[in-house]
Formats: C-alpha cells, structure tokens, sequence
C-alpha cells in the first residue's frame, strides 16, 4: 500500500493536487482541506477528499481515483476543463496552395496560369495574427488580393472569441457582409460537443479537363484542376460562416460553366438558457468603391419548451434594419425557425424605400429512414426590401446590382436518403431564385443516386443550371434566361476494384450527356500505391462527340508526404495539350527551427520526438517525423480532446525507444500546441549481468543509466538478466541492491549493431 500511496503522491505533486483535480471536475472550493495543502510537497491524497479511494493498478500503470458524487460538478459528460486548455507555443506559420497550367494549343496558342493561396499567421501567447492572401495569374497579367488581415483571441470567460481586423458580421439573422473593424462573437466550440448544434458540398460535373473557380464575397477562394467527369468539393476554405458560392467551371477549350450554390444557416435553436451574441462594427468591404461604416449585432437566446428567440439590427449612415424571429424544436418532425425583417434604406438619388423580408427555415434528420433534410429554406421579400449588401451596391450604380436587381423570393433545399445495405443513397439539392427587376428566374437542381453490386460502385446524376445572362438594354442593363445560360448534364459512373490482379486499383468508366447533344464517354485505370499509400494515380481516356468526335488522354499523380504534398497532371486531344502541376504544404517556424509539413489546419500539434526520425503519426497519410524528429499533425479540433500517437510500427526499427506513445492535447482556437514525446535514440539490449564471483547479480538489483537523451533504469530479473532500451553501441550504468542500496557496482560495456530490429545479448560483468 505504501507503493501505491507513493505512486499516486508524486503523480500530483508534480501537477499540483489542487489544480488536477480541479480539472477533473472536483470541487475544491467546497473542501477546506483542499485549501491548506502545500503545492510544493508531498502529501498523503486519501484524506483530502472523505470517501475517496486511491489505487494503482500495475499491469495498466494506472492510477485510479474514486471521488464520491457529492464533491464533482454537474458538468455534460465531455466537459473540458479550460485549466486544461492549452494556448499553444509562440509560432509562425504560412499554408500555401499553388497551381499552375501551361496549354499549348494546335495553332501555337499558349497559355500558362497560375493560382496561388497563402494562408499566413503568427501566434503570440493568445493573440493570433493571420492573413489569406491569393495570387492569380494568366501570362504576364496578374492579380493579388489580400482577402482578410486580422487579429483573434479567446475570451474564456464569456465565452467568445474577439477579432480586430477584417472580419465577418454574422450570417444567422442577416446575410453575411464583409467589414474592416471589430467583431465579438460567442464560440459554441468552447461547449462540449454534447451541447454544440457547414461549409457546403460544391458538386458538379466537368465535359473536359477543367478548372473549377469558387468565389464568393467577389474573392476566389478556391480554385484547381479537375479531370472530366464529376467531381464533389468538400475541403472549402470559406471566408466566413454565410454568403453564396459563385462557381465557375472553365472547360479547356474555354468554354464556361457558371451557376451559384447556396450557403446559409439552418433553422436557429439553442439550448435552455443559452445566449449568444454577435456584434460587429466597421467599414464594409464587399464593395471596392463603396466603403460605408456599419454596425451589425445579434442576439439568440434559448427558452423552455424547445423556442428559441432572436434579433438583430444593422445601421449605416443612410440604412438600418431590424429583425426577430422564433425557432421551435418540433421533436419528431424536425425544428423551424420564422423571422421578419424591415429594412429603410436611402439612396443618393434621394429616394427612401423600406419593406420587408420573411423567412422560413427547416432542417430534420429522421433516423429511423435514416433521412437527412440538410437546409430547407424559403424567403420573400417586399420591392422595398434591400439587404445591406444589396443597398450598397444600389448606392454605388453597381453594374452587378443591375444585373439581377434586389432579391424577391428564393427557395432552397438539400435532402440526402440512404436506403440501407444493398439499395444505395440518393441526393437532392435545389434552388430557385426570382429578383424584382426582372420576371426572370435563376435555377438550380442536382440529382444523384449510388449503390454498389459486392465490389462494384456505380451511380446516377444529373444536374439542370439555370442562370441570368446580363445584356445592355435602353435602360442600362437587364438580365435574362436564355439557351446558353441552361445546361443539364446526365452522367453515369461505374468503378470495379482491381483487388484481384492490382492491390488498391480500381477501373473507372463513364458517360456523360447534356442538353446540347453532347456526349462523352471515359475508361480509366486509378488507385494507390507504396507503403503507406500516399502516392495516388489515374489514367484515362476518353471520346466526346461535340460536334465532330475528339479523342483526349489525361494522367494525373498526388503525393502526400511529410513535407507537403506534390500533384501533377498531363492531358491530351488533337487540339490542345496541358500540364497542370501544383504543391501544397506548410511551414511552421518555432523556438526550436523550422519545419516543413502538409497543410497546417486551423489548429495544428507539433510533434517533437528529439533524434527519432521517420517516425509515422498515427490516421495521417504521408506524415512522419523529419531528421531531427519534428513534424505537423495538421487537423486538430478546438477545446476538445485530440490524440497525438506515434504509428505502432515503430517498434520494428532497432534504434528507438519511446518512453510514450500517445500524447492528448486540448487546444484554444488558431493554436499550435506541443506533443512532447520522450525518445531515446540506441538499441534494445538484454543483458546477462554476472558478479566478479561467476554468480548473477542478485535479483531486484536497480539499474540506472545516465545517457544524453535522459535517464533510462532497469530491474534486473532471477537469472541476471537486465533489459535497457536507448543503448548506444557502448557506454556504462551502475547497479545497486542491498539494504538501503548499499552495494554498487559499474559496467562498461561494447556491443555491435544488429541486423534490423534484433535485440541486442551480450553477457557483461559488474565490476
């Protein structure tokens, strides 16, 4: 029992006892004994707490602590303490995202473009400074924007994070507008998930090697190649949590595709008793001539009986609006929320306008059809009715309002199905939208439905555009639907996995139709291949009628690995020939150097395992420990519990021991938090320790080495046998037995390297 006492003491003096278990939940406060402990010795735990038990379970090298119900706060099951909320290290750091094109066409036209994405920051303590920056080039034209420049830090106490800089006002009551100035909002990651309520799918389908273009708020911030056929877009870097998603699918004969995706909130609930507010000031930035001062906030708060009540007002010198609005948790049938909004707005011709909006917001998830409606939503909105956004451009004889005018109505919606083991799923999204200055309408409609036969993936799609061309009339500029602005697109995909001849291989086939008489038809060969299968392929080959019949051939290869990421691509047709090419990574610049990674994430850990490399992380593709023993886990989650674990392959290298394997992390938002593993860089030995007499070294005997990357002990066992982990090819360590350790003794020793991961025998004598 003193064992165990003794374990669990040191165990908590090292982290100070009050503190631990306060983080555990306990309530310190309420237990006088806890008050007069001295942090700084050690002491006997079992009677600070009455009623707690203390016990270490050896064959698990556990410590497990029982506190009785009376003294633990009523927190949710997953509550973290924000004791245990780590602010991370000092660091900087830079994400860059760049590809490139180069196409040379059958009349020795030549193109070359190029997109670069730069997503910067440095953290300092809590602060956190980060800029999105993207470059796009064509030739020697090119253009820089520098989207956002700000500053962010969290404010435990209420909750909330604070950003100065360019930022966001929020898009749960209004629509999202871009500002320059400051925001507060509450962070709901800062809840346990249990009491925590979307960037969008981008699907589409390109006719040929394409490059697909997402902007919104009038920045790019997406933009790669893809090849022909389908493609789903689920890794956005959206610019905030609201604001349409203009897509342009650019086909290689410079053909364009245009359509908008949707991208609102969903019905608005919080739980009893939860407020959240969000409030912005600042100089608007979505117009580049345009640049009013605004104010935005917003309040949501939770009631009994499953309603939730919300408001806002936004004002700028000649604009305000106001709006209130009630959610209901419907329980069976899913959760609605209504608001009405009323709008004044002035312009400078001198004309005053107001009206007024209504919305209708549902979202449910049936589990038992295991039915999903994602996002149904309907608005209408009065002729007087503008939205911020849509009354600064009025006000700036914007061409772009113009085109379409202030908004009158619009419907959308996402459901997803999955039938069960054997029936598949099916997708549907949809959007309509009609604007007061025209009788025109803008569509969207996309269909999908997959299965698979035993090994055998195929699906169903079809995707129907409907978008406003805008064209100069008497009066300026009008809008209106014509052929070139409807497509639709019928694809059919089948993919047979190859597990019998090629591992991790797949062949692909295609055909695809649209509404101009245009078909295409494509065979292809894909997969993954080395160890870690980070390296993936595809090659194929395709007809397309339209209207004469072209051939093309495309190849295209991703690796991901620990320095970043490399992609490469190069496609065929009697008329044209491109090579796409692109790298993607990080760079983390820290107290101890530089490192180089993939794409850091929002959060990311530095894990540091000094003199062990090509150690891999566990669930991350590519990524392993560079040759000093640093690398990026490169997506952690907020105020939440994130397991760092060194892969357990490890253990088959001979010159690395790990005194842990698995490190958990809780990080603040934006930081970069430490995963600190104990290495010890030699080899596994077991040695046959002898006395100078010929007999063993009595059993017990401890054994303590003294190396460079730390102190590594033993236990020598009946016969003399000693195994240390971490030796290097020769060195000493002591041993010592005997009533209070009084008989010592010295080794020096000298083995040769094994062959891989073999442990080392050698038979030493203790001098």
């Amino acid at each position: 029992m003193d064992n165990i006492k003794y374990y669990g003491v040191s165990l908590i003096k090292r982290n100070l006892i009050s503190g631990v278990l306060a983080s555990y939940g306990v309530k310190v406060d309420a237990l006088p004994s806890l008050q007069k402990v001295d942090n700084t010795a050690c002491v006997d735990p079992t009677p600070l707490v009455p009623g707690a038990t203390w016990s270490l379970d050896a064959n698990r090298l556990a410590l497990i602590v029982s506190i009785p119900q009376l003294y633990i706060d009523n927190f949710a099951r997953d509550y973290i303490s924000p004791t245990r909320w780590d602010e991370g290290i000092n660091a900087m750091m830079m994400n860059y995202d760049f590809s490139g094109s180069h196409t040379l066409r059958s009349e020795y036209d030549e193109d070359d473009d190029y997109y670069l994405n730069l997503r910067n920051g440095i953290n300092i303590g809590a602060w956190r400074l980060r800029n999105y920056s993207t470059l796009n080039a064509t030739n020697s034209d090119a253009e820089y924007n520098s989207i956002s420049t700000y500053m962010q830090r969290n404010i435990a106490a209420l909750r909330s994070q604070i950003m100065v800089g360019d930022t966001w006002t929020a898009s749960d009551v209004f629509d999202s507008t871009q500002v320059r100035g400051v925001r507060l909002y509450t962070d709901n990651d800062m809840l346990p998930a249990s009491l925590n309520g979307f960037a969008p799918v981008v699907r589409g389908i390109a006719k040929s090697n394409a490059t697909v273009i997402i902007r919104q708020n009038n920045y790019v911030i997406y933009q790669s190649a893809v090849p022909q056929g389908a493609f789903a877009i689920t890794d956005l870097n959206t610019t905030n949590s609201g604001g349409d998603l203009d897509v342009t699918i650019k086909e290689e004969d410079g053909s364009e595709q245009h359509f908008t995706q949707p991208y609102a909130s969903l019905a608005i609930l919080k739980r009893e008793g939860q407020t959240d507010i969000d409030i912005s000031v600042g100089e608007m930035r979505d117009d580049e001539d345009y640049k009013p001062d605004v104010l935005q906030a917003q309040i949501l708060h939770g009631l009994p009986w499953g309603l939730t009540v919300y408001g806002g007002a936004q004002a700028a010198e000649n604009y305000y609006s106001a709006a209130f609005g009630v959610g209901k948790d419907l329980g069976d049938i899913g959760a609605i929320s209504v608001d009405v909004t009323h709008a004044h707005s002035q312009f400078d011709g001198g004309e005053d306008e107001s009206g007024q909006s209504y919305r209708f917001l549902y979202s449910k998830r049936f589990d038992d059809t295991d039915t999903s409606f994602r996002l149904v939503g309907y608005r209408y909105s009065t002729e007087g009715y503008y939205t911020l956004n849509e009354w600064a451009s009025r006000q700036d004889d914007d061409n772009d309002f113009w085109l379409t005018g202030n908004r009158r109505s619009r419907i959308e919606g996402t459901w997803t199905q999955f039938f069960g083991p054997g029936f598949g799923n099916m997708y549907l999204t949809l959007s309509r939208q009609q604007y007061w200055q025209t009788n025109e309408v803008e569509r969207l409609l996309q269909f999908g439905y997959s299965n698979n036969w035993r090994q055998v993936l195929w699906n169903i799609s079809w995707n129907y555009t409907d978008s406003l061309t805008r064209y100069a009339s008497d009066d300026g500029y009008s809008s209106r639907n014509d052929d070139d602005g409807k497509e639709q697109i019928f694809m059919l995909s089948i993919s047979v996995p190859l597990s019998g001849w090629m591992s991790n291989s797949y062949i692909d086939y295609s055909l695809t139709q649209n509404n101009h008489n245009e078909s295409t038809m494509q065979v292809g060969l894909g997969g993954t291949a080395l160890e870690g299968n980070n390296l993936s392929y595809n090659l194929q080959e395709s007809w397309t009628s339209s209207p004469e019949d072209v051939y093309s051939s495309n190849a295209n290869m991703n690796y991901d690995g620990t320095y970043g990421s490399v992609n490469g691509s190069y496609a065929y047709s009697k008329d044209s020939q491109t090579l796409n090419y692109g790298a993607r990574g990080g760079i983390l610049v820290h107290g101890d150097g530089v490192t180089f990674s993939q794409e850091l994430g929002e959060m990311v850990a530095l894990v540091e395992a000094p003199g062990a490399s090509g150690l891999a992380i566990e669930n991350a593709t590519g990524v392993a420990t560079d040759w000093r023993g640093y690398t990026v886990k490169t997506q952690m989650h907020p105020y939440d519990e994130n397991r760092v674990a060194i892969d357990g392959n490890y253990f088959s290298r001979a010159n690395v021991e790990l005194e842990n394997t698995v490190i958990n992390l809780v990080p603040t938002r934006g930081a970069v938090v430490k995963a600190e593993f104990v290495t010890h860089v030699g080899y596994r030995v077991l040695f046959n320790v002898m006395q100078a007499t010929g007999k063993p070294v009595p059993f017990g005997a401890m054994a303590t080495a003294e190396l460079t990357s730390g102190t590594v002990t033993g236990i020598v066992g009946d016969n003399g046998e000693l195994y240390l982990s971490g030796m290097p090819e020769q060195g000493s360590f002591s041993l010592n037995w005997g009533r209070e350790n009084a008989t010592r003794c010295a080794i020096n020793y000298h083995i040769a390297p094994p062959q891989g991961s073999e442990l080392v025998q050698t038979t030493v004598i203790c001098q």
